[in-house]
């Protein structure tokens, strides 16, 4: 049986059908087919564009799959890791949708999310992995696929696609490693990965070469250097990180998946490292030897392959998606019930008079009852804002209310919050360097909390002086007393490196939470 594989990459969108594991049809769509700058101008709806295109594609190299495995990059989805302690199984999914709160700037209500958990008995901890997708990205692909006659099997993370490559050459070692997924010509983001026992640690993913720097394919040798020495700052950076995360889990390999042609310079920076190191010729596993390297390919590729098992077991499929299968499910259970009803007739009679003979000796027993709630609403005291008649839950929410009002009206005088000296530091600790581009404030009034997210870049031309600067700022945070009144925990919600034009600065989003409510 054919399977399918679609990874909807930066700048394209690969499609790849494979038989028995072994590629068949490979098709790949730019995406300025769709959003060029003259089909920008047409009031037709991307999506629809979309859709339309992959489904003449479908049409036209006579692809057979019906189902596909869509994978995304990792600009679409939100993916952390955390740990927690160990709790029984039926508390588990609640710890975790309150712990995430902490490390996400979206509400939770807003995603589709799915997460994985890595017991380690050792150190009493859970490591827990999760991944999330906003609900109206989400319903964009299931849009698309629909419209192109595609129903979607799986939802993937495309750097969590490739550990099956990882599979198929073998790398299933015991203990730590890390992979890295690299393409120094296309324009597609580079993925790296730290697994424990297979379960990933942490993932990173990292853009090479910028939209202005080149087209989409066939950059040519010097942007490919220039590629190179970006891989090679952001391996260190990348490493520094995880190193800083997880102190006492050493990294024992380093596996990577890339063009041949490039293999001699990377490796030698990683044995200055000093780490192993492996090299997978991914085109082993095609027929066709002639395929140029493309990360693309092999992230659709190692998608089409549901059936390899890698032990993540994370699928985005939505609620609804599952709701409906189950209830597929139940449809020949109620197709045989009515089949048995209609057979023995004297058994439905029977029933019904039961039925009757129950639901009149429950009227005969509740008349009492309810000629005693009558005469205690007539002995109610006549209130003019309150219906007489007004029911218990009427009453019991109308309390609620005035109860609500009247601790409403108490924070406001008791609460107070002032943001005036708190926007009045912020330009006094930021050192030079650093701006913020972003700031937002929000108040959760059920759990008296708030929370300041501050999102900024710093410059220096040299990223571990970026580094630096942005830990002495958070350092300076921490110890502000106008701060740490209102707040109990400040914290860098992620790190990532952006490129402006010709210049490489570091990004950062800073999560200020947890309002005492003094």
């Amino acid at each position: 049986m054919n399977k399918l594989g679609i990874y909807f990459g930066p700048q394209t969108i690969n499609l790849v059908e494979t038989r028995n594991k072994r590629p068949i049809n490979n098709i790949q769509i730019p995406l300025l087919a769709i959003t060029g700058p003259k089909l920008s101008q047409e009031k037709v709806p991307e999506e629809l564009k979309l859709a339309t295109l992959l489904k003449d594609k479908l049409m036209a190299s006579k692809i057979e799959a019906k189902e596909a495995a869509v994978i995304l990059s990792g600009r679409d989805l939100i993916i952390r890791t955390f740990d927690m302690p160990i709790l029984p199984k039926e508390e588990l999914a609640s710890a975790v949708n309150f712990e995430v709160k902490k490390y996400i700037p979206f509400k939770l209500e807003d995603l589709i999310y799915d997460f994985q958990r890595n017991p380690d008995k050792t150190n009493r901890k859970n490591y827990i992995l999760f991944v999330g997708i906003k609900k109206e990205a989400l319903a964009k692909y299931f849009s698309v696929l629909e419209q192109s006659g595609l129903k979607i099997e799986a939802i993937e993370y495309s750097a969590f696609s490739i550990v099956r490559l990882l599979n198929l050459a073998n790398v299933r070692e015991k203990g730590i490693i890390a992979f890295a997924g690299i393409d120094l010509v296309e324009n597609d983001e580079a993925n790296f990965v730290v697994l424990e026992s297979g379960f990933p640690l942490f993932s990173r993913d990292i853009t090479l070469i910028s939209a202005s720097q080149g087209e989409i394919t066939g950059i040519g040798e010097d942007q490919s250097g220039r590629a190179m020495e970006r891989l090679k700052r952001e391996l260190h950076i990348s490493l520094d990180y995880y190193n800083r995360k997880f102190p006492n889990k050493k990294i024992n390999k380093m596996v990577f998946i890339m063009d041949e042609n490039y293999q001699a310079d990377l490796e030698i920076l990683v044995k200055e490292i000093g780490l192993n190191i492996q090299f997978i010729d991914a085109s082993k596993y095609f027929i066709d030897k002639t395929i140029p390297f493309s990360l693309a390919f092999i992230k659709a590729y190692s998608g089409s392959l549901l059936e390899v098992n890698t032990g993540i077991r994370i699928n985005l499929l939505s609620v609804k998606e599952r709701a409906l299968k189950k209830t597929s499910v139940l449809q020949p259970v109620e197709a045989v019930l009515i089949t048995g009803i209609k057979t023995h007739f004297m058994v439905a009679v029977a029933s019904l008079f039961i039925c009757a003979l129950v639901f009149f000796f429950g009227l005969y027993r509740i008349l009492p009852l309810k000629k005693e709630l009558e005469n205690t609403i007539n002995l109610r005291p006549h209130v003019s804002t309150v219906n007489q008649d007004a029911s218990y839950e009427k009453l019991s929410n109308l309390y609620s209310e005035y109860k609500y009002k009247v601790t409403t009206l108490d924070n406001l005088i008791k609460n107070r919050f002032y943001l005036t000296s708190l926007l009045d530091l912020l330009p006094r600790l930021l050192p030079q360097g650093m701006w913020l581009t972003d700031l937002s404030f929000e108040s959760i009034r059920e759990e008296n909390k708030i929370k300041l997210i501050l999102e900024g870049m710093v410059y220096l031309d040299d990223n571990s002086k970026e580094l630096e600067l942005l830990n002495n700022f958070l350092a300076n945070l921490k110890k502000d007393p106008a701060l740490i009144k209102y707040f109990t925990e400040i914290g860098i919600a992620s790190i990532d490196t952006k490129q402006i034009e010709k210049d490489t600065m570091t990004h950062f989003v800073i999560l200020i939470q947890n309002y005492k409510g003094q």
